[in-house]
């Protein structure tokens, strides 16, 4: 089964889908592994399409929050686009070409069906610009330099490759916030990534 409306829940690892999931996924609801990164999370958004089929996506996940963002730890981002984000191409060392996207807005009527989701089990959410980066910025220069380029809102590896392979079909894009984006992130992540994979989580029911 795939659960509301051929709805496909996709998680970038194992292990952020277990901390959604303690006790596994509910019965009836589609989910798969798309890989972490960019290039694993498109071939993997490409696979898990082609063998689960799905007429929506959802991709549900863990950010860090810029710090001039307003976002803080705790809350839960709902993409409204997401770019590619690199600081050489922030420093004007490197471009982008004009035949690749750079940005791809996640699907409007999807992502309100989401929030109401949340809003209905009684949690608020923010709309945001998510940059997607090879990599996970470390220090607070990097941090300002790459707000200072797109003002973006949050960090994330994955949500521009699965927007980006799954082509024509609709994709809303669910983070929640464990850590401020810089020096200290991945610290953040770990001690904050489970209780937020299990409320971004709260959106799946298998009775709607």
């Amino acid at each position: 089964m795939m659960g509301p409306e051929g709805r496909l829940y996709l998680f970038s690892s194992e292990l952020e889908r277990s901390a959604a999931f303690p006790d596994g996924p509910p019965e009836g609801i589609a989910t798969a592994i798309t890989g972490v990164g960019l290039i694993d999370a498109a071939a993997g958004t490409a696979r898990a399409i082609d063998r689960k089929g799905a007429s929506e996506i959802v991709f549900l996940g863990t950010c860090g929050a810029h710090r001039a963002s307003g976002l803080e730890i705790g809350d839960i981002v709902l993409a409204s686009d997401v770019s590619l984000g690199s600081g050489d191409v922030a420093s004007g060392e490197m471009r982008v070409p004009s035949l690749m996207p750079s940005s791809i807005p996640a699907d409007g009527r999807l992502t309100n069906l989401i929030a109401e989701g949340f809003a209905g089990r009684g949690i608020g959410t923010r709309r945001g610009r998510i940059s997607c980066t090879l990599g996970i910025t470390e220090t607070d220069r990097l941090a300002d330099v790459l707000y200072g380029f797109d003002r973006s809102d949050a960090e994330n590896m994955e949500a521009f490759a699965v927007l980006r392979a799954a082509a024509d079909i609709p994709v809303a894009v669910a983070l929640g916030v464990t850590n401020i984006v810089g020096a200290g992130g991945g610290k953040g992540w770990l001690a904050n990534f489970r209780a937020m994979m299990r409320r971004v989580a709260e959106i799946i029911d298998p009775g709607e």
